[in-house]
């Protein structure tokens, strides 16, 4: 059994929490992780516990106290998500993939990503690292998703779409085949991308912003 550290006490951290248990109870022999705590950086998040799971202050401290630990960055916000990552430097970051997620053979998962219940990442597919596909979105063949990149619960994207890292495509948007969303775009919640989105820009029903 492998200590693991969950950053981030919050909503997507206790969805990361139920993904750890459920993959304990469908392992064959001993259960694979055993939560040590919640890190996080918030001063009400110090001391105490988060549910029935305890409380281990700022991200660092945790990193400095548990050094053999393998730590999950549950952090919906991609920069801050980075920036947390960049924090704690080099140590184990395990992709985490509910069981009830299909992921084809041929796709690759890398280290950090969280793949959420009924998600479905399709064949030939990469998900880079530290992404985020969440719960019943769906990633089309060949698409690529960039490092701290994340798909939100309901979207899709067709095949061969590409995301730049630290875009978003938001709660039931979707993108048509081939469509690239640039580094930092986000396509905003129940908007369909017909063409490219340019870095750093939101599309959503009413137009085009630049960040």
């Amino acid at each position: 059994m492998k200590d693991i550290v969950i950053v981030g006490a919050g909503g997507l951290g206790r969805e990361v929490a139920w993904t750890i248990g459920r993959i304990n109870g469908n392992a064959p022999g001993d259960a694979p992780w055993r939560i040590v705590g919640f890190a996080d950086d918030a001063p009400d998040r110090a001391s105490g516990s988060f549910g029935e799971v305890p409380l281990l202050g700022p991200c660092v401290e945790a990193a400095r106290k548990w050094p053999h630990a393998s730590f999950f960055v549950a952090v919906g916000d991609n920069a801050t998500r980075k920036r947390i990552v960049r924090a704690l430097g080099e140590r184990d970051f395990p992709a985490l993939v509910d069981p009830s997620a299909i992921v084809a053979p041929s796709a690759r998962i890398s280290r950090g990503v969280f793949v959420a219940p009924q998600a479905v990442v399709s064949v030939d597919a990469e998900v880079g690292e530290f992404s985020i596909v969440n719960a019943r979105s769906g990633v089309g063949h060949d698409s690529v998703l960039g490092a701290f990149s994340q798909v939100c619960p309901g979207a899709s994207l067709s095949g061969c779409a590409m995301l730049g890292e630290c875009s978003l495509v938001g709660t039931n948007a979707c993108t048509v085949p081939g469509v690239k969303v640039g580094d930092g775009a986000t396509v905003a919640a129940g908007t369909t991308a017909f063409a490219d989105v340019a870095a750093n820009t939101t599309l959503s029903p009413f137009g085009t912003l630049r960040k």
